[in-house]
């Protein structure tokens, strides 16, 4: 017997917010159109793929209590953007900096896989799409008599919703950047690319502190 075609409702509403949250502009596809501009495409494949486990690691701590602990005391919350914040901000401000880096590279290498989990962790937009799924949709997504097994299981569809949906979204941004290398590879371009990327981020650090 087919389920009802109410039940799927609310995993199309989580599959339109992980697009909608993935393909917009935010610390993620910055550096990942940077790695794609400076290093090409392939080498931005490590970067991805710890993107991706490290935003279904924060689904996985935010079903388990964290979002109602980042909710219940604001506090926490804020010092964790501004954590997040001032690393973003110093990583803009890397790219940005005057004579820095080898033949106009901050860059020296991509981030590895393991690097790239835990930028999540300092990522502010990460965190408050965890937080989001967490508490928007996960109370939707599990039956009334809910028990632990449920919630694994639902918490392990949210984050492979995420992994599926968001997966091709990050990486044309990687792509993108790829597009440019050889455009970048002419003059002072990859020097003024890195600037305006750098300002992009921290626009974008500061943008989600207020949301």
């Amino acid at each position: 017997m087919l389920p009802e075609p109410g039940s799927f409702a609310p995993w199309i509403a989580l599959a339109v917010f992980a697009f909608t949250t993935t393909i917009t502009p935010g610390p993620n596809n910055l550096m990942l159109t940077v790695t794609g501009a400076q290093f090409g495409l392939r080498a931005a494949v490590p970067a991805i793929a710890g993107i991706l486990m490290g935003m279904s690691l924060l689904i996985g701590l935010a079903s388990a209590g964290a979002a109602s602990l980042l909710l219940a005391f604001p506090g926490l919350e804020w010092a964790l953007r501004g954590v997040g914040l001032t690393y973003l901000l110093w990583l803009s401000w890397k790219l940005c900096a005057p004579g820095a880096g080898l033949n106009g590279r901050e860059m020296r290498r991509p981030l590895t896989t393991g690097e790239a989990v835990l930028f999540q962790f300092a990522n502010p937009k990460a965190w408050m799409m965890a937080v989001t799924a967490a508490a928007a949709f996960l109370p939707g997504l599990l039956p009334l008599a809910a028990n632990i097994g449920d919630q694994i299981w639902v918490t392990l569809a949210m984050a492979l919703c995420f992994v599926l949906v968001g997966g091709p979204c990050i990486t044309s941004w990687a792509v993108l950047g790829a597009a440019l290398q050889r455009y970048l590879q002419q003059g002072s371009r990859l020097r003024q690319f890195n600037i305006i990327m750098g300002g992009l981020l921290a626009v974008t650090a500061l943008g989600m502190m207020w949301v």
